[in-house]
């Protein structure tokens, strides 16, 4: 995993983890049997943005500035081109390189053996 992810067992919310080594411990939400474990992974903007770039254009540009500001943006609408995100400077193109991001492997699930002191 890169950068940031959301993490529940059954329903149980474990934080965000945004750091190294990334680790959580479920235990206080496992239970024998089938369990739902939930990892929501969030995208580096510049990946949004090039995905979005895949999209035709929802505004003029004049170079890399935007030429005035689009009407649906004005009236508070959805871009009419179904991109997620506007910018008023092109900061990448539909070719620019993707960033490593997202769930990256391996995934562990791990198990101990809590020992009480006695």
């Amino acid at each position: 995993m890169k950068h940031f992810a959301e993490v529940s067992l059954n329903g149980q919310d474990f934080g965000v983890l945004w750091k190294p080594p990334f680790r959580v411990n479920v235990t206080a939400a496992a239970k024998p049997g089938v369990n739902h474990l939930r990892i929501k992974i969030t995208n580096l903007w510049p990946n949004r943005r090039i995905g979005d770039e895949q999209l035709p254009p929802d505004c003029e540009w004049n170079g890399d500035v935007i030429k005035a500001w689009p009407q649906w943006l004005l009236d508070g609408k959805p871009s009419p081109t179904g991109r997620l995100t506007f910018t008023t400077w092109h900061h990448w193109t539909k070719n620019s390189p993707l960033l490593v991001s997202g769930l990256l492997g391996p995934v562990l699930l791990q198990t101990a053996e809590v020992i009480s002191a006695r």
